[in-house]
């Protein structure tokens, strides 16, 4: 499966709640923490199957740029 697929994947599990860069990455066990996964959600947030905000994190619960799957 590709990273941007698993990113895909992870996000859409979550669904409704939003996840941060870093929480994704450590939800698929990656370690690069930041650049990677903001690379892929910088570009899934480009469709309309997710949205990109600042928001409260629903892993860490910190406030930062989170990513959201819409619903479908």
């Amino acid at each position: 499966m590709s990273r941007p697929q698993e990113v895909n994947d992870f996000i859409t599990s979550k669904r409704p709640a939003p996840v941060c860069n870093e929480c994704v990455a450590s939800g698929l066990g990656w370690e690069n923490k930041t650049a990677h996964p903001a690379q892929i959600t910088g570009a899934l947030a480009t469709t309309s199957d997710f949205t990109q905000t600042t928001g409260e994190c629903s892993v860490c619960g910190k406030t930062k740029k989170v990513i959201r799957a819409n619903k479908t």
